[in-house]
């Protein structure tokens, strides 16, 4: 089996030597150089990936992708283990209990704070885990069914102001989701409010949107974009900071004027709090060059997705950040779980 070493670097933490991988992701490494005093053989045995949700998803998806990837790179088995339940918290639980050795990682994303924010009763706190590296981000768009005859944003303000309450948005995975607090977010920087339909998946809401009898939504623009492209969807605004590179004729909520409304789905890998830096420097290195690697990268940026491996702290401050964005919203709207 080939084993790369894990190494410590004076002052620049910890990196990687990489010993024989296939050439697919050697690109990815080459720029990487191979300092300092060996520590220890990472992984010696099989990694396994929680994935906090049902099999047949994004979430699911990426993680797949990232376990073919590191399983090359390794020449190790890396297991992904879907853990579904209690709005994620069921697997996230099973990691924070795991041995802190590198060998459990979580796949998770935004719901970690959704469910901080939300002050929903969970068996770990958001500071039980720790942040290895973001791997990607999706963000939203505002698509209303083409039957409404709305094409422009200012057209769909006019529209809720003339008729409060009543346009009809659909949340893809109910309440107190990612998509429930952007609706309200939105609702409260625009002073208006819709009327909010949970359901229990994304694909059960398309059906609906499509079929006319619900308004709109804002959805991840993965799952989007083809319906888009199609002329089924009527695409309003994203999400992002920048317009998105498959929807290019999109304008951002910002450029339309929208103060403060930058909604970012995003994933990433954790592992338990007490994981000592040095694996968690490893994994960050190896896990940022397979997300590099085209063979995980293209097929993901064609549909819209962005990645963005980050720091194993700048990963922390984002699950921070959003946990304090998420409860002004949840304050403000007076959002409740009973």
């Amino acid at each position: 089996m080939n084993r790369r070493k894990v190494l410590k670097v004076t002052g620049a933490g910890i990196i990687a030597q990489l010993g024989s991988v296939t050439s697919s992701f050697s690109a990815a490494f080459a720029a990487v150089p191979a300092l300092a005093q060996q520590v220890d053989a990472f992984p010696s045995s099989p990694v396994r990936i929680v994935v906090p949700v049902n099999p047949g998803g994004n979430a699911d998806r990426i993680a797949r992708m990232l376990a073919q990837g590191l399983a090359k790179l390794w020449q190790q088995t890396v297991i992904v283990d879907n853990v579904p339940g209690a709005h994620t918290s069921l697997g996230v639980k099973q990691v924070v209990r795991a041995a802190p050795t590198g060998y459990t990682l979580l796949s998770s994303g935004d719901q970690l704070a959704v469910n901080a924010a939300l002050g929903r009763k969970l068996p770990y706190s958001e500071t039980d885990v720790r942040g290895v590296t973001r791997t990607i981000v999706n963000s939203q768009v505002l698509v209303l069914r083409p039957g409404l005859g709305i094409t422009h944003f200012e057209e769909y303000v006019a529209l809720l102001k003339r008729r409060p309450g009543e346009v009809s948005m659909a949340l893809p995975i109910g309440h107190g989701s990612i998509y429930h607090l952007a609706v309200e977010l939105l609702n409260q920087r625009l002073g208006t409010y819709t009327n909010n339909i949970p359901y229990a998946g994304g694909a059960p809401a398309f059906l609906d949107i499509l079929g006319g009898h619900v308004d709109g939504a804002l959805i991840d623009i993965s799952s989007a974009t083809q319906d888009v492209q199609a002329r089924k969807l009527v695409p309003l605004a994203v999400t992002s900071t920048v317009r998105s590179k498959v929807l290019p004729d999109v304008p951002t909520f910002q450029e339309l004027g929208v103060p403060d409304f930058v909604i970012e789905s995003w994933q990433g890998i954790f592992v338990p709090r007490a994981t000592p830096d040095e694996v968690v420097a490893c994994l960050n290195h190896d896990i940022t060059g397979v997300l590099r690697s085209r063979e995980f990268a293209a097929p993901l940026e064609e549909l819209g997705f962005v990645i963005a491996p980050s720091s194993a702290e700048s990963l922390d401050q984002i699950v921070a950040r959003d946990i304090a964005v998420f409860r002004e919203v949840v304050a403000a709207a007076g959002i409740t779980l009973e």
